[in-house]
């Protein structure tokens, strides 16, 4: 019985880290795509047009499969995905600002994960979509503000209150680029859960804010 269930437990975790690796090549795959088609200055010229000094900052699809790596099998597995987006991204330009960009990235993708994952696992009721969605905003935003207010003064040098003035539209970005992820991420994860219910974990975190157990 004690090695069944080790066997099991060991097989689970194999899973997850298999599934948290692919989802991690998959987002370093969309990221990589959108890169080189021309996709992220796309659908950023209008952040780019109206907010032209903070034009470095372009939206993508990369979190939609770290999110889908939480939701499936929990949080670790949304962190190891998110560090391969990050080191992928780093392989590409493997220089300081390259470093700091994609632990940038996979810092704002996993950090929203947390909040997301928070929500589904509270112990306040059933999750909804909005408070999912609340949650994974808010502790984006947080996060990735104080990580900004560290890395513009001591890596791209700009002064500490031009860094603070910049901090509302550095919230408003990762409040536009949190929606594609979370909104995104739970559509995704969902639409997966409900026509391939068995290959989830009976304790899977997405599990707690359907609506209704699959079928």
């Amino acid at each position: 019985m004690g090695l069944g269930r080790a066997s099991s437990a060991e097989r689970k975790k194999t899973i997850a880290l298999t599934a948290s690796v692919m989802l991690g090549a998959l987002a370093l795959a969309v990221d990589y795509t959108m890169k080189f088609t021309g996709a992220k200055d796309i659908i950023s010229t209008p952040w780019r047009l109206t907010f032209p000094q903070l034009g470095f900052l372009k939206f993508d699809l990369d979190g939609v499969p770290l999110f889908c790596a939480m939701a499936f099998f929990g949080l670790t597995a949304g962190g190891i995905a998110s560090v391969i987006l990050g080191l992928g991204i780093f392989a590409r330009a493997p220089h300081i600002f390259g470093f700091v960009g994609g632990t940038m990235k996979a810092l704002a993708e996993f950090s929203t994960s947390i909040g997301a994952y928070l929500s589904l696992r509270s112990k306040w009721g059933r999750p909804s979509w909005a408070s999912c969605v609340f949650l994974a905003l808010l502790t984006r935003v947080m996060v990735m503000m104080g990580a900004n207010m560290v890395v513009l003064p001591l890596v791209y040098q700009v002064p500490v209150g031009v860094a603070l003035g910049l901090l509302p539209f550095i919230a408003l970005f990762n409040i536009i680029q949190g929606l594609i992820t979370a909104v995104l991420g739970l559509s995704v994860a969902q639409a997966v859960a409900r026509r391939a219910f068995h290959i989830l974990p009976e304790d899977a975190p997405l599990l707690a804010c359907l609506k209704e157990p699959p079928g």
